[in-house]
């Protein structure tokens, strides 16, 4: 372990705890607004697509400024909280993206 000069502090770290959650308008920003909504963020019924639970899908048909231009983007929330991002490629596949992932975007 380094030592660390007297007076200066450690460097921060982020761990996952402190990294802000993605939000809706991070979307937006990345996406732009969604070709289709399913669903709404004030919907009570929860629906479920795989293993995902949700009350709201985006659906991003042809989505722009994608390096692999997939079919179609799916964004998934329980009222405001993201749920999960799943890209579905030319061939059919669905290629899930973590909220970090998604975060790192809007950085980079």
């Amino acid at each position: 372990m380094a030592a660390i000069a007297p007076g200066a502090a450690p460097a921060a770290t982020k761990t996952t705890a402190e990294r802000r959650p993605l939000r809706r308008n991070d979307v937006v920003r990345l996406f732009g607004t969604p070709d289709e909504t399913l669903g709404s963020v004030n919907e009570p019924r929860t629906m479920h697509e795989g293993k995902l639970a949700y009350n709201e899908k985006w659906v991003y048909n042809r989505p722009r400024r994608e390096l692999s231009r997939p079919r179609a983007r799916y964004i998934y929330w329980q009222r405001y909280d993201f749920v999960a991002s799943e890209r579905v490629e030319r061939d059919g596949s669905r290629v899930r993206e973590s909220e970090a992932e998604l975060l790192a975007r809007l950085q980079g």
